[in-house]
């Protein structure tokens, strides 16, 4: 797994090609030469100046390139082009075969999603993760829990994750290409684009909640929120410490991902005995 580069923006910030690399160019500082080899996922945020053949470097090496903005709208994603379907599209529609198969997967796609919501209760309350996993809980018991450490003000909420979903749903796609999956064949989400990746974003919700409530206990008091024209937004400085918390966990969400993926490669097996 390559390391992930962010580009924030920033005046000054120049983004360009030379050859198997790129150049990051900051009025003031020395430039950073970054070979693309070296990369494994990329995430541009807000407005910079980049250079066409930077985008196209990546994607050329199967690298796609997220764009956001501080708001935490998914402005576009750059994919690699390859007018042939993924190798195992055609085992992924048995999903699609009967409604069995749907109903099959949606229970396991629940089933994961209880598992993250009791882990994330459990670095909120052993107690309360305890008494959750003895008599069972519901959906809305969990959304219940988590409204207690919220925010009161929503709309930042909205932004803070969005921000994040879009660092998780960035890794799932990159995880899911990898693997050779059609990242838009999904079942919770069926017919949207990425319907696959907000599948199993889905099942990650809670640890995107959990980092929501660590990032906005005191954020604007640290100035990582901001009051624009158009609403709240995150600061530069609340950019970078979503993303400093973001990496601290990044090889156990990677590895969360991973055995996903597993559990659907094993799913497609059962199903075609």
């Amino acid at each position: 797994m390559g390391r992930t580069l962010y580009l924030n923006e920033n005046k000054g910030l120049t983004v360009f090609r030379d050859g198997p690399s790129i150049w990051v160019k900051e009025n003031g500082k020395a430039g950073r030469r970054i070979p693309a080899r070296l990369v494994g996922r990329v995430v541009v945020i807000g407005n910079l100046r980049l250079e066409a053949g930077v985008i196209t470097l990546f994607t050329q090496n199967d690298i796609p390139v997220t764009f956001i903005n501080h708001r935490g709208d998914e402005l576009a994603v750059a994919m690699p082009y390859n007018h042939h379907l993924p190798r195992h599209y055609e085992e992924q529609k048995i999903f699609l075969d009967v409604d069995d198969n749907i109903e099959r997967f949606k229970c396991w796609l629940y089933a994961r999603r209880k598992e993250t919501q009791i882990n994330v209760i459990r670095r909120f309350s052993k107690g309360f993760a305890g008494l959750f996993t003895a008599k069972g809980f519901r959906e809305k018991d969990y959304c219940r829990f988590i409204e207690k450490f919220k925010p009161s003000n929503n709309e930042q909420w909205k932004v803070v994750s969005g921000v994040i979903s879009n660092l998780f749903r960035e890794m799932i796609i990159v995880c899911l290409l990898k693997a050779d999956l059609d990242p838009h064949l999904g079942m919770l989400y069926r017919r949207h684009n990425f319907s696959l990746a907000l599948d199993i974003c889905y099942i990650l919700e809670p640890e995107i909640d959990i980092q929501c409530i660590q990032f906005l206990r005191g954020a604007r008091e640290k100035g990582c929120m901001v009051r624009e024209k158009i609403g709240w937004a995150v600061s530069k400085d609340g950019m970078r410490d979503i993303i400093h918390r973001f990496e601290n966990r990044r090889k156990q969400i990677h590895a969360t991902i991973e055995r996903l993926i597993d559990d659907i490669f094993e799913l497609m097996r059962e199903l075609r005995r």
